[in-house]
C-alpha cells in the first residue's frame, strides 16, 4: 500500500475517535515485532513460520505493521482555548505522540497513547450508543439530544455492582439512562456495558473478535485529572503457535477511545542468557583489540615504520563516510520544521557527528597506518594492487581482473549465506528494521557509505592488523587464518542479527573461512571490494524479494552500480596496461629507513677506519709506562692520540683534538696524523714540527677548521720531555711524592687559526726534567667538561685531585681509576664530546 493511504486511513480513524487531527503532523513508517517473530521461528522453525503466514495461518497476529505517528503541532497554550476543562490532558504538550498501527491491508490495529492524551470530543455517542438494546439509530439520536456537558457528568462507571441486579430493577439500558435522567443521578455503566462498548470500537478493527474472549475489566484515572477510565482485557491463545495473544481497549466513560494495544505472551526463549551474555563477551574483546591497536600504533610510530599520508586519507575517507552515515540516519527522525527546538536539535546533532566522525577518523588512522605497516614487512604481497591505487594507476589489467572476480565473489559470499540459512531451519532472522528506505535519508547514498566504513573496518582490523600480526609472530599461515577465522566470528561479519548465538557463531565461522580463504588467495583489495559488494546484495535483497517494495529503487540503483563496475572491469582488464609495465611502489618510511640503515653502516665503517688509525697496542717501555683511552661521543670523533718510537730511547706522544665532531672532524685528525708520521722522524724541534705541520694544514684545509695539538717527546736516557704546545689543554705533571700537580701551559695558538709568522712566533717549547714516579696527563677537553643530570661540569679542579692521590699505582690503573670516575659523575647523562687521555709514569 502507498503511505498516502495509509496515512488517510489513520487520520480518519483517529479522527473518528474524536481526535484534532488537525494538531498532529503524521509520519508513516513500516515496522515489526522483531520479539515475536524470533520467538515463532525458534519454536517451530523459519520455514514452517514462511508457510503459515503464506497459507493465512496466523491470525490475530500482526508481525509486520504501518505505524503513523502522530506529532503534536501546538503547544498547551494555544490549545487551552479549545473548550477543555481545566486538568484534561491536551495535544501538544512536550513528547506527546499518539501511534497507529495499521496491518499490512490497512485495516486500524492498535493505538498506543503513552501520554493519555484525552480526544477533543470526549463523548463518542455511537461508542455510548453501542450498550442499548434498542434499533438502529434510536439510542444515537436520543443521545445527541443530550449536551456533552451533561453526559460528562452524568455518565461514571460501575463495574462493581451487579447487572443482573441492575437490569431486574430498572430494565434496559436505555431505560436506565432515562430513569438516571429524570431522577438527577447518575448514570452508571456496568460491567456488561463496558464490555459492549470495547466490542465497539474492536469490530472497527483487524482483529477478529470471534476468536476473543473477553477477560477482566480495570478501572483507573488518567493522570491526575478526574477522568475515569475502564480498561478491558481480550484473550485468545493461537492453536497453531500456542502463543496468548491480549488486546487491552482503554475507554473513557463517555465512549472515548484512549488507546487499544496488543501484547504476545512469548514464553522463555532458548538461550536467552547466552544472548545476553554473547554481547558483552564480543564487546569485551573489541575492546581488548583496540586497546592492543593502540599499543602496537605507538611501538610502530617509535620504530619510525608508519605511513602517515595514506593512512591520513583513509582516517579522512572512513571517518567521513561514518559521520555522514550516522547524519543520513538521523535526520528521518528529527522533524526540524515542527519541532520548536528544531535548530537547537540540529546543532546537537551535528555536534555528536562530529565528534563521531573524529573518533572514527583516528580509529580509521590507527588502524590503516599499523596495517599497512605490518603487512608491507611480513606479507606484502597482499597490498600489491592496493599499491597501484595509491599511485593512481587504477586502469591496469590487474585492476580490471580484481573488479570482475570481486563481483563473482560477492555472489559467491551471498550463496553461501544463503545456503546456511536453508541449512539451518531453526536459525532465526532478527528484524529490526524491514526496509533500508526507512532507515536513512538518500537511503542509496546511505548504503554506500555504511558498507563502505563497515567493509573497511572488517579488512583493517582483522585481516591487515590481526592477520598480519599473527603472520608476523607465527610466520605460519594456518595458524594466522585460524586466528582471522577467530575474530571474524566475535565480529560476525554478516549483515544482520541472527539467532540462536551457537547457530550466528557458525554461519560467521563459515562466512570468516569464506573471507580468510579469499585474503590468502588473492589480497587485500579483492577481498574489500567483494565484501563491500556482498554487504550490498545483502541489504537490498528486500529490494527483490518483497512485493511492491519500498526498496525496489535502492536495489535497482546497487545492481546499476555493480555493473557499471563489471563493465569497467571488462575494459579494464582487455585495454588496460599489463602488470609487467607498472611500477612497484616503496614508501617514504621504508626508504629513510634503508637510507638510515646505509649511513649507520657507512658510519660504523669509518668509525673502524678511525679506530685503525689509533694505536692499537701502546708500546713497552723498559723505564716507562703508558695507557691510553679515546671514547668518540659520536659514531667518529676528531680527538687523536698518538705514540710513536722514534727510536731504542726515544718516544714521541701527541695528542690532538679537532674542532666539531663526526664525520668531518674524523677526516681531519686522519689528515693531521699522516702529517705528523710524515715529519715526526725528518723535525727534531716539537716547536718546529707544530710549525711545519700548520703550514701544511692550512694550505690544504677549509678555513674555520682549526686543531689544538700538543707534540712532545721522552728521552729516556735524558729523562727530559720536551714539547710544544698548539692552543691544547695544559700538560699535568704529577710528583706523586708530594701530590703536586703542575699544569704546564706553554704558549701556542692552534693549528689552523693563523699562518706565517703569528703562528710561528707564538710557539714556545720548553724541558721537563723527569723523576722515578712522576706522572705526565695528557687529555682532551671532553674530560674536563664533561656534563653531569644537571648539566655540571666534571671540572680540573676534580680531575686534579683524583690524580694528586694516585700514589703507587700503575699507568693502566691511573686510567681506569679515571674512566669509573668520570663515567660515575655523567650517570645517566648523555656524553656531549670526545673524550682522550693518555697517562705517562716513570719507571725506576
Amino acid at each position: 500500500m502507498e503511505k498516502n493511504e495509509i496515512r488517510e486511513k489513520a487520520e480518519q480513524r483517529l479522527e473518528s475517535f474524536g481526535y484534532a487531527v488537525q494538531q498532529f503532523e503524521p509520519e508513516v513508517t513500516f515496522g515489526v515485532n522483531s520479539e515475536f517473530l524470533d520467538t515463532l521461528q525458534q519454536q517451530i522453525g523459519r520455514p514452517e513460520l514462511i508457510r503459515q503466514m503464506k497459507a493465512g495461518g496466523i491470525k490475530n497476529t500482526s508481525p509486520f505493521y504501518w505505524q503513523v505517528t502522530f506529532s503534536p503541532t501546538i503547544d498547551r497554550q494555544e490549545a487551552s482555548g479549545s473548550g477543555m476543562s481545566e486538568g484534561e490532558e491536551q495535544p501538544g504538550s512536550d513528547d506527546e505522540e499518539i501511534e497507529m498501527r495499521l496491518d499490512m491491508q490497512g485495516r486500524f490495529m492498535e493505538m498506543l497513547n503513552p501520554r493519555s492524551i484525552v480526544p477533543l470530543q470526549v463523548v463518542n455517542r455511537p461508542a455510548l450508543a453501542s450498550i442499548f438494546d434498542t434499533g438502529e439509530g434510536t439510542a444515537e439520536k436520543r443521545l445527541s439530544t443530550l449536551t456533552d456537558s451533561l453526559l460528562t457528568q452524568q455518565v461514571i462507571i460501575d463495574v462493581h455492582r451487579s447487572s443482573r441486579r441492575m437490569q431486574s430493577r430498572e430494565g434496559t439500558a436505555l431505560s436506565r439512562l432515562e430513569n438516571s435522567l429524570k431522577q438527577k443521578r447518575p448514570f452508571r455503566l456496568l460491567e456488561k456495558d463496558i464490555f459492549k462498548m470495547a466490542s465497539y470500537y474492536l469490530s472497527q478493527t483487524g482483529w477478529e473478535t470471534s476468536l476473543l474472549r473477553s477477560d477482566t475489566i480495570r478501572t483507573g484515572r488518567l493522570g491526575n485529572s478526574n477522568i475515569s477510565t475502564a480498561t478491558v482485557r481480550y484473550e485468545w491463545t493461537n492453536p497453531v503457535f500456542g502463543k496468548q495473544q491480549k488486546i487491552d481497549v482503554r475507554l473513557m466513560a463517555t465512549g472515548g477511545l484512549i488507546d487499544v494495544s496488543s501484547a504476545y505472551s512469548l514464553g522463555s526463549r532458548e538461550g536467552t542468557s547466552y544472548r545476553q551474555i554473547w554481547p558483552v563477551l564480543r564487546n569485551a574483546l573489541i575492546f581488548l583489540f583496540c586497546l592492543a591497536g593502540i599499543i602496537i600504533f605507538f611501538f610502530r610510530i617509535r620504530a619510525r615504520a608508519i605511513d602517515t599520508k595514506p593512512a591520513l586519507i583513509v582516517a579522512i575517507l572512513g571517518g567521513s563516510a561514518a559521520a555522514v552515515a550516522m547524519l543520513l540516519s538521523i535526520l528521518p527522525q528529527v522533524n526540524l520544521i515542527t519541532d520548536p527546538d528544531g535548530w537547537t536539535t540540529s546543532i546537537m546533532i551535528l555536534i555528536g557527528v562530529g565528534i563521531s566522525g573524529a573518533a572514527a577518523s583516528l580509529a580509521f588512522f590507527v588502524f590503516s597506518a599499523i596495517g599497512d605497516s605490518i603487512t608491507r614487512q611480513h606479507w606484502p604481497e597482499k597490498l600489491n594492487l592496493y599499491d597501484y591505487l595509491r599511485q593512481g594507476m587504477i586502469f591496469n589489467k590487474p585492476i580490471g581482473y580484481m573488479m570482475i572476480r570481486s563481483i563473482i565473489l560477492a555472489f559467491i559470499l551471498a550463496g553461501v549465506l544463503s545456503f546456511m540459512l536453508w541449512l539451518i531451519p531453526h536459525l532465526y532472522i532478527d528484524i529490526s528494521q524491514v526496509f533500508l528506505h526507512e532507515q536513512a535519508l538518500w537511503p542509496p547514498f546511505y548504503l554506500m557509505l555504511y558498507n563502505g566504513w563497515a567493509a573497511l573496518s572488517i579488512v583493517l582490523g582483522i585481516f591487515l592488523v590481526l592477520g598480519g600480526q599473527a603472520y608476523a609472530q607465527t610466520k605460519n599461515k594456518v595458524i594466522s587464518s585460524a586466528i582471522m577465522v577467530f575474530a571474524c566470528t566475535i565480529i560476525a561479519p554478516i549483515v544482520g542479527s541472527y539467532g540462536p548465538v551457537a547457530q550466528e557463531v557458525l554461519i560467521a565461522v563459515v562466512i570468516g573461512m569464506t573471507l580468510v580463504f579469499i585474503y590468502l588467495r588473492w589480497d587485500a583489495v579483492t577481498l574489500l571490494v567483494s565484501y563491500f559488494l556482498f554487504l550490498g546484495l545483502i541489504r537490498t535483497s528486500t529490494g527483490w524479494i518483497v512485493e511492491g517494495t519500498m526498496d525496489g529503487y535502492i536495489f535497482a540503483f546497487f545492481m546499476v552500480v555493480m555493473g557499471l563496475l563489471f563493465l569497467f572491469g571488462i575494459w579494464a582488464s582487455q585495454r588496460g596496461k599489463e602488470a609487467q609495465a607498472l611500477s612497484g611502489f616503496i614508501p617514504d618510511y621504508v626508504e629513510e629507513l634503508a637510507q638510515e640503515e646505509r649511513i649507520r653502516q657507512e658510519l660504523q665503517i669509518a668509525r673502524e677506519v678511525q679506530e685503525s688509525f689509533l694505536p692499537v697496542k701502546t708500546p713497552e717501555f723498559e723505564h716507562l709506562e703508558l695507557a691510553a683511552l679515546c671514547k668518540p661521543a659520536y659514531e667518529t670523533g676528531g680527538d687523536y692520540y698518538d705514540v710513536i718510537r722514534l727510536d731504542d730511547n726515544r718516544i714521541a706522544v701527541t695528542i690532538g683534538d679537532v674542532s666539531g665532531k663526526g664525520i668531518q672532524a674524523a677526516f681531519y685528525m686522519t689528515f693531521v696524523k699522516g702529517i705528523l708520521h710524515s715529519l715526526c722522524r725528518e723535525i727534531e724541534s716539537p716547536a718546529e714540527l707544530l710549525k711545519k705541520t700548520n703550514r701544511i694544514f692550512c694550505e690544504n684545509a677549509n678555513r674555520g677548521v682549526f686543531i689544538s695539538l700538543v707534540y712532545g717527546i721522552i728521552d729516556l736516557d735524558k729523562q727530559e720531555f720536551y714539547f710544544a704546545r698548539a692552543g691544547h689543554n695544559p700538560i699535568l705533571h704529577v710528583d706523586t711524592r708530594t701530590g703536586k700537580v703542575n699544569e704546564l701551559r706553554p704558549s701556542g695558538l692552534g693549528i689552523g687559526l693563523a699562518t706565517g709568522s703569528p703562528f710561528d712566533d707564538s710557539i714556545e717549547e720548553i724541558t721537563l726534567k723527569l723523576s722515578s714516579d712522576d706522572l705526565l696527563i695528557l687529555y682532551t677537553d671532553g674530560i674536563v667538561e664533561a656534563l653531569n643530570e644537571n648539566h655540571t661540569f666534571y671540572g680540573s679542579h676534580r680531575f686534579n685531585n683524583l690524580l694528586a692521590r694516585q700514589e703507587n699505582v700503575s699507568a693502566a690503573d691511573i686510567l681506569d681509576t679515571v674512566a669509573k670516575d668520570v663515567n660515575s659523575y655523567i650517570g645517566h647523562a648523555k656524553q656531549h664530546d670526545d673524550m682522550t687521555m693518555v697517562v705517562m709514569k716513570m719507571k725506576k
